[in-house]
């Protein structure tokens, strides 16, 4: 059976973009001051993870409640959705491949997909998707994470990535750029 893996965010939805423009209001939740809720939310607007991924703290309680909030409000891309329903009819296996930590968003991750008509067959976790895809026997990744597409290739695993400029950002041969999912479709059939 032919089966691709694709990530969500940035990839099949603009989660970057709804991180920068939504707004969103100070719940009590976790308490805080007006002033610190604008500073860590600037904060998690220019990429500051905290400290790292082990630390718990106000701030990185802070980031997950923004961060599931984005979950729910990113929006599909429509070629993303359509590219997906074209392969399920062509009996391919789609497996959601994430860093979300499922532990807390799978839920509402079922849900979006759900309600964005997103066909899937598994969701899974992971960090590293090279090693994911090469254990699953997955040859094609749709990620826009540069480990994945600097590395892809040397694993057997063809990865594609969205891009304004394709042509202007292939680092490898099997790495490829699109601007539109439908570009895949004759990657994937050779």
């Amino acid at each position: 059976m032919n089966t691709i893996a694709i990530d969500l965010d940035d990839t099949l939805n603009d989660f970057t973009a709804t991180l920068q423009q939504a707004e969103f209001v100070r719940d009590g939740t976790p308490p805080m001051s007006e002033e610190v809720f604008q500073d860590y939310l600037a904060k998690l607007r220019g990429g500051w993870d905290g400290g790292g991924e082990l630390l718990s703290t106000e701030y990185t309680f802070f980031r997950y409640r923004i961060h599931h909030q984005c979950y729910a409000r990113a929006r599909a891309r429509p070629d993303g959705v359509s590219f997906l329903q074209r392969l399920r009819r062509n009996g391919w296996r789609i497996v959601i491949c994430t860093r979300r930590d499922l532990r807390r968003a799978q839920d509402g991750t079922r849900a979006w997909l759900e309600a964005n008509g997103i066909p899937f067959d598994h969701l899974f976790m992971a960090g590293n998707k090279i090693a994911f895809c090469e254990l699953w026997g997955i040859r094609h990744l749709i990620d826009d994470d540069r480990f994945a597409i600097d590395h892809g290739e040397a694993h057997g695993v063809s990865v594609y990535y969205p891009s304004a400029e394709p042509a202007l950002l292939r680092p490898a041969p099997a790495a490829r750029g699109f601007r539109n999912f439908d570009e895949i479709v004759p990657w994937i059939q050779g």
